[in-house]
């Protein structure tokens, strides 16, 4: 039986009061967490990054199979896949796809498949960077002021100002205006592009992203265009969070972990994506340099682009035939954004679909059904007033120009 703590004295003391949590005594605990933190961010890149790349999915190597690599000079090379006609046409019109950010012609095999059901010549070309196009050279390093003045001498600074006026060791910094991910840098690509498949002149259509290289692409090619299809396009919110990418760490562990991977995928652009699919994408952006160029491409991206002024900034782009295809059920906010566009081009057909912001992936047989009848129509209203020009005396270029129009390129 325990005894009672009042009988054994008054001359036993108290127990003392337990003492409060100082924030002496929790130092240690945020010093621990802070190093262990620490050491993850600096270990986990090596073991994310093995030295031997993994093998490719099963169906990107098939479609890489399927395309071919453009050397274009000058550079940056593109990947381009093009699809031939199932069935038989008099008259092949060639429809080229530019997939937005992190897109790739990967996710519009199957559009291009059905199209060329549809009796449509049908290609993609991958911007530089992305998809399976090569990221473009790396600027040359940057020098470095205190090398310099080690190298040179410490008097080399005045000798050079008293000489020339300047001060030397000023490091230029890079010009956006020429970067290959820049819409007009991007735009001349797939003009040299689209010349070495020899699909000129064709049926643009733009996904995503793509806006702005596919707005420069018409105005400095009129001429090898006969009509734009949008595709759920923006100049400011692409649909892949490129942002992600440049996050330390987390921009590794996106790519390398394939559930991560995926779940972004279905709640930012499709949500038919399945996993094999999902694992083709994240494989695709695991190449050298891809990961940094998609971001690179998204911070390149042309925010003050302005489509109502693109569309009225010249007759031949006033004129060209355009559809907008945009989604219906993506979300409310999505929905605003497209009435934003139609009030931009009042004179555009508009068309809502089925499916997410990449619609080639969980509504391509209604995406393909929709672009076909527009080419068609397109083309027939063409042939119509290419008639009835012909009889004109001044005819002979627009009859070259139709006879032009459906060859069939190899």
């Amino acid at each position: 039986m325990a005894a009672d703590p009042a009988a054994e004295g008054p001359d036993r003391e108290p127990p003392p009061p337990p003492r409060p949590l100082s924030l002496v005594s929790a130092l240690p605990f945020w010093f621990y967490l802070t190093a262990a933190v620490s050491l993850l961010a600096l270990v986990l890149p090596h073991i994310l990054s093995p030295h031997a790349s993994p093998p490719l999915p099963p169906l990107l190597r098939r479609h890489l199979s399927d395309g071919r690599l453009l050397k274009l000079h000058p550079g940056p090379d593109l990947f381009a896949v093009t699809s031939r006609p199932v069935a038989h046409s008099a008259h092949h019109h060639p429809v080229l796809v530019l997939p937005g950010l992190a897109a790739g012609s990967f996710s519009f095999r199957r559009l291009l498949s059905s199209l060329s059901v549809r009796g449509l010549v049908a290609a993609a070309i991958d911007p530089p960077g992305q998809g399976l196009s090569p990221p473009p050279p790396a600027p040359p390093p940057r020098t470095n002021p205190l090398r310099e003045i080690m190298d040179r001498g410490i008097f080399h600074a005045f000798e050079h100002l008293v000489e020339t006026g300047e001060v030397p060791f000023q490091e230029a910094g890079p010009d956006p205006s020429h970067s290959f991910y820049a819409a007009t840098e991007a735009a001349a690509a797939v003009a040299r592009a689209v010349d070495a498949l020899g699909l000129s002149p064709v049926h643009l259509v733009l996904h995503d992203s793509a806006l702005a290289a596919g707005a420069a692409f018409v105005s400095a090619n009129p001429a090898t265009v006969q009509s734009v299809t949008l595709i759920d396009t923006t100049a400011t919110l692409p649909a892949f969070p490129a942002a992600v990418l440049g996050v330390p760490t987390l921009g590794r562990l996106v790519l390398w972990v394939p559930a991560l991977f995926k779940g972004l995928m279905h709640l930012c652009c499709a949500q038919g994506m399945d996993a094999g699919e999902a694992d083709s994408h994240r494989a695709a952006m695991q190449g050298e340099g891809k990961r940094d160029a998609v971001f690179e491409a998204w911070k390149a991206m042309n925010h003050s682009f302005d489509l109502r002024e693109w569309r009225s900034s010249s007759e031949e782009v006033k004129s060209l035939p355009m559809m907008v295809l945009w989604s219906g059920s993506w979300s409310d906010k999505w929905i605003d954004e497209g009435k934003k566009v139609t009030t931009a081009l009042p004179d555009t057909k508009f068309v809502y679909h089925y499916g997410g912001r990449w619609p080639q992936v969980d509504a391509c047989e209604e995406i393909s059904k929709l672009i076909a009848e527009f080419v068609m129509t397109t083309a027939t209203e063409y042939v119509d007033y290419s008639s009835d020009e012909s009889t004109d005396a001044h005819s002979g270029h627009l009859q070259i120009y139709e006879d032009h129009n459906y060859q069939i390129h190899g």
